[in-house]
């Protein structure tokens, strides 16, 4: 089953890189057959490397010499990449693709692509600083996106990194109404104290309260805000999503990732829900909970490693089916199972950013992950 899906997916993709390749690797119903100007088309892999670097930047971390473009298509981000880094090796599952790619190279022996089969890359073990993967993943079926999660690994050296994108769920054509934004929030465990920006983590029990069930599509997450005496400091802070769909007055315990003001001093930690990129539910009358943390006074600050909760069978009854695009299709990759796959191997979740790029109907995610071993 697998290989044939494989093969259906290279059929696909090899008729694609033939009859109109750039609107297939960014597919604006405007530009197709034909329409995308090669030079607006190149520019818009130099702001996704862009927004790539901007994102290691944040976290004081750099690409290395040797970079793998996973996916590359025509080459939209190689070319880009070839212009911060070294050396760039460009792999697709397309033959027609990899040879319009090679037609448009214009760094020389810098930059290099390879044909690949859909199984195993063509390259040994560690044989990259950092492997990019932007609008890939989600184009393959999910037989074909573990594996290619393991070969990222397995090709970048231990302490490389990967940046890898993925829809995760579909994002909602609604905003929840108020009377749906309603939760429980029972803290469980959290630090009495932290350094300052010191992270600690919170476990808390949530339960909806509300009179209809907590979805995927919603984005639904539980997040904190840090006030003194009163006035909030920090209104965004840490997030942590739900694992699966939550029925009215079910509960489910979460671990959420949160970082310390700057200054010293006494703060309250305030547990929220948030229907991201929507609205605070506190802003809807949802009850809150505050917690007493003094930042910058020495005692047994809560130092979890912060760990998603477990994904379940639960899946997204709104995910839509895949759509025939000239045969492309749309698979979310859940963010659990994402960060489950790489930490299973030895790899480290370093951060995680909800830039869209996967379009407006869908929640994307973009993870910097850093390679390892088990």
């Amino acid at each position: 089953m697998w290989r044939m899906r494989v093969s259906e997916l290279r059929a696909v993709w090899e008729k694609l890189g033939s009859d109109d390749p750039l609107w297939a690797v960014l597919s604006d119903p405007g530009r197709k057959g034909g329409r995308w100007d090669l030079g607006e088309f190149m520019a818009t892999g130099h702001e996704h490397i862009d927004y790539v670097l901007s994102l290691l930047e944040r976290h004081g971390l750099a690409l290395g010499h040797h970079v793998l473009d996973f996916g590359c298509g025509v080459g939209r981000l190689t070319q880009a990449l070839a212009t911060h880094v070294p050396r760039v090796t460009g792999v697709d599952i397309a033959a027609s693709m990899i040879g319009k790619a090679r037609e448009l190279n214009s760094f020389g022996e810098k930059v290099s692509y390879a044909h690949y089969d859909g199984g195993p890359l063509p390259f040994d073990d560690d044989s990259f600083d950092s492997a990019v993967s932007l609008i890939v993943v989600q184009h393959m079926p999910p037989a074909a996106q573990l594996p290619a999660m393991l070969e990222l690994n397995r090709v970048v050296r231990p302490g490389g990194l990967i940046v890898f994108q993925a829809p995760r769920a579909p994002r909602s054509a609604q905003p929840l109404v108020a009377d749906n934004c309603r939760a429980e929030i029972i803290p469980l465990e959290g630090p009495e104290s932290l350094p300052p920006q010191g992270i600690g983590t919170v476990r808390a029990r949530v339960r909806n309260i509300g009179p209809a069930a907590w979805t995927m599509d919603h984005d639904i997450k539980l997040a904190n805000h840090w006030r003194r005496h009163g006035e909030m400091v920090t209104r965004d802070d840490g997030r942590t999503e739900l694992p699966h769909r939550v029925a009215p007055g079910e509960a489910l315990e979460l671990e959420l990732a949160v970082c310390a003001p700057a200054e010293p001093g006494r703060y309250e930690l305030e547990l929220d829900m948030v229907e991201e990129f929507v609205a605070w539910w506190s802003d809807h009358g949802s009850p809150t909970v505050r917690l007493e943390v003094a930042v910058g006074e020495e005692t047994g600050a809560s130092q979890l490693a912060f760990s998603a909760p477990e994904p379940d069978d639960q899946v997204d009854e709104a995910a839509p089916e895949p759509e025939d695009n000239e045969g492309i299709e749309m698979h979310p990759v859940p963010a659990p199972l994402v960060r489950s796959v790489f930490e299973h191997l030895g790899a480290e979740l370093l951060a995680t950013d909800d830039y869209a790029l996967a379009g407006p109907e869908w929640a994307s995610r973009t993870y910097l992950i850093r390679a390892g071993r088990r």
